[in-house]
């Protein structure tokens, strides 16, 4: 990903955590914990982005693990 993708999508989750911060107060606690989860996976992504390191993604998993021993079980 460019860099201006990825500071701009940084950009606009800062701006909606900021836009919603008042009314995240008033939300029963099990919406406020899904929101912290949710913004601090989003924040370790971008330091882990920032700091080159590589991320495990399910889809590359699937690709290099899942993906031949299903065609090769298919092909027999």
């Amino acid at each position: 990903m460019s860099i201006s993708y990825l500071t701009i999508i940084f950009l606009l989750l800062v701006l909606n955590c900021l836009r919603y911060w008042k009314k995240l107060g008033k939300q029963p606690p099990s919406i406020r914990w899904m929101y912290r989860i949710a913004y601090s996976l989003s924040l370790a992504l971008y330091i882990c982005i920032i700091l080159h390191i590589k991320v495990p993604m399910p889809t590359q998993f699937f690709i290099n693990k899942v993906s031949p021993w299903a065609f090769n079980y298919l092909n027999r």
